[in-house]
């Protein structure tokens, strides 16, 4: 807004004012939109390492269980051996 634009309040508030006031405003308001900006990346960031954690683990843990689930198969197939060999006996 230009000064001939303005009523005299306007006017009368604005005399104290530097000449650059609103250029400085307008600098820090970019400044602080890009610190802002660096800290939706850095969070960004975060989560995405989060994520990669995340499904590491979850890989870990499946192989896991499937190595647990071998073993379980293993004793069961065992065991059934095991049982076949006692009714082999008994009869």
């Amino acid at each position: 807004m230009n000064k001939n634009n303005m009523n005299p309040g306007q006017r009368d508030q604005n005399a104290g004012l530097p000449e650059n006031y609103p250029a400085k405003l307008d600098i820090i308001a970019s400044a602080i939109t890009t610190f802002g900006d660096a800290l939706a990346t850095v969070a960004a960031i975060l989560a995405l390492e989060e994520t990669v954690n995340s499904d590491a683990e979850d890989a870990k843990n499946q192989k896991n269980q499937e190595k647990q689930l071998m073993e379980m198969q293993k004793q069961i197939d065992s065991l059934t051996n095991q049982l076949s060999q006692i009714n082999k006996k008994l009869s």
